[in-house]
């Protein structure tokens, strides 16, 4: 490693100790996304395996509509009447707990998952003789909550700092010199600060809402405020011909945001990193990210049996005008979308034991009118032609959860193939050379969360983009193609996981260790290595 290398890494780990001192001598600590943890009392391991990788708890607390609650405050604003049934609670997300399992062993589930502010498992009943639904049942009647008097609400709010030392093997070419404070390389710096407020809004409505602070990147001459990830959910549950189902409706604003598996495309890894270096393929299928923040999606969804998991959504593009005081750039999308996009997610998820297994799959559909910008200043993003271009994706994903007595091991797999149809193609910025093309995106990883607290976290993952060769499209890449192959590599720890700390729940971080190695990168396979990126970031909650 380079000198000016070395020494930025130094520079950020003493940046890095200091507001590490700073939080922990001035501020309690907690676990998970702090406004989560206030509201569920539950720690950062029940839900998480590693900060964004969901637990088959946190799934159904996200397909609950984020209302469970727990802590040691009220969810809500304003007391909620009886109702007779608070939804959801965790006896609503059985598969949590083994099939089959003896009342005692369902017990012994039910402790380690609902822990709740009062105590812990020792406060259980003993179960009834009988079936371990039964015993379930019971048992969490005695751990739920029962308050004398209001114990107050607290606004659901928590703030995100992310910082970072990048290097790069190379210079990164697109620099230039004044534009910011970056270097061409050996940069540290912040990369992102984010305000979340969400969580109960009533027993069947919830919120999860990110405002983001993007500092700028390398060719950025500023930052800029925009809205990141928005999920509004409405859920309830009930029985259809004597099978329980969960329904829920969802409103969001990036596709895929809503998805409760780390395979779809919006919680893939990396979860964290830099806006500096190479960080994944360039070329990306329209379902995979081009789209985020620039649409509005409202769909349905049902979870059927604690098993099967379908869904239906419809997104519409923003307008220009609209997109822009929301702090996206619309320009930095495809185009507008012809009527509504539509979205289809099928997933099968099973658990057998302290094994968990998901098959799935989902479609899309997109008709865009691409932005008419042919060097006219007076028309650019205000209209775009006629005719659309026609971007089919379909998807196939599975993922594989264990859960040991103080690990877990994660492995999972995501394949879209996007076929594309450049009608409108030929007369608008970009002019491919083809009619008709084809996209694909494999990832696949592994994880490996050590510890009771989930406290040290290692992640491998294989990333691959290859698609048609167009001179239009990718005339800046060698062989005109879209074509990256790498590997990522990330080593986290996360000091607060299952066990509650001091003064918990309050604040949360992650310290982690990122290296991006490619083979291929835009069809360059004579020195792809140039864009080898290794990053150390810091991210902290409160």
């Amino acid at each position: 490693m380079k000198t000016g290398t070395i020494s930025g890494v130094l520079a950020f780990a003493a940046a890095s100790v200091a507001v590490w001192v700073a939080f922990l001598t001035t501020t309690p600590s907690a676990q998970a996304l702090p406004l989560f943890a206030r509201q569920t009392g539950q720690p950062c391991g029940n839900c998480h395996t590693d900060v964004l990788g969901l637990t088959p708890f946190g799934r159904r607390f996200k397909l609950g509509g984020y209302t469970l609650g727990g802590g040691p405050f009220r969810k809500t604003l304003f007391p909620i009447p009886p109702s007779g049934k608070v939804f959801p609670t965790v006896s609503d997300f059985n598969s949590v707990l083994a099939p089959g399992s003896a009342p005692k062993d369902a017990v012994a589930e039910l402790r380690s998952y609902a822990e709740t502010t009062s105590g812990s498992g020792d406060q259980l009943r003993k179960p009834p003789q009988g079936s371990a639904q039964q015993a379930i049942n019971s048992s969490f009647a005695a751990v739920q909550p029962q308050a004398e008097e209001d114990p107050g609400w607290l606004p659901p709010l928590a703030v995100m700092l992310i910082a970072g030392s990048t290097h790069t093997q190379a210079p990164d070419p697109g620099w230039t010199p004044g534009v910011n404070q970056w270097k061409a390389n050996d940069n540290v710096g912040m990369a992102q600060a984010s305000l979340f407020a969400g969580g109960a809004m009533s027993d069947n409505v919830g919120v999860f809402a990110q405002l983001t602070y993007a500092f700028p990147g390398i060719a950025d001459p500023a930052g800029v405020w925009t809205w990141d990830n928005v999920d509004v959910r409405y859920a309830t549950a009930g029985q259809i011909a004597g099978v329980d189902v969960l329904f829920g409706i969802t409103a969001h604003n990036n596709p895929t945001v809503q998805d409760v598996w780390n395979t779809a495309p919006a919680w893939t890894h990396p979860y964290f990193t830099t806006q500096l270096g190479f960080t994944g393929p360039a070329a990306a299928t329209v379902i995979d990210g081009p789209y985020g923040q620039r649409v509005g999606g409202v769909g349905g969804y049902l979870f059927i049996n604690d098993m099967l998991y379908l869904e239906a959504t419809g997104y519409k593009t923003l307008g220009f005008n609209a997109t822009k005081r929301l702090g996206a750039d619309p320009l930095g999308g495809p185009g507008q979308i012809a009527g509504i996009a539509p979205y289809g997610r099928i997933a099968l998820e099973q658990r057998f034991g302290d094994h968990n297994l998901m098959v799935g799959g989902f479609a899309s559909r997109f008709e865009v009118y691409p932005w008419a910008f042919n060097g006219d200043p007076t028309i650019v993003g205000e209209s775009s032609y006629g005719m659309t271009n026609k971007y089919t994706d379909y998807g196939v994903d599975t993922q594989y959860q264990y859960r040991g007595a103080d690990y877990w091991v994660i492995m999972k797999a995501a394949y879209i193939r996007e076929d594309q149809r450049y009608d409108a193609g030929w007369t608008s910025a970009v002019q491919p050379a083809n009619l008709t093309n084809g996209l694909n995106t494999l990832r696949v990883s592994s994880t490996v969360a050590i510890g009771g607290d989930n406290r040290v976290v290692a992640t491998g993952q294989y990333f691959r983009t290859w698609g048609t060769p167009d001179i239009g499209l990718y005339a800046a890449n060698a062989g005109n193609v879209p074509d990256t192959t790498g590997f990522m590599a990330e080593l986290a720890y996360l000091p607060f996981g299952t066990s509650k700390s001091p003064y918990w729940p309050w604040f949360n971080t992650r310290v982690g260790v990122q290296y991006f190695y490619y083979t291929k990168f835009d069809g360059d396979t004579a020195t792809p290595h140039d864009k080898n990126t290794f990053i150390v970031y810091s991210t902290i909650l409160f």
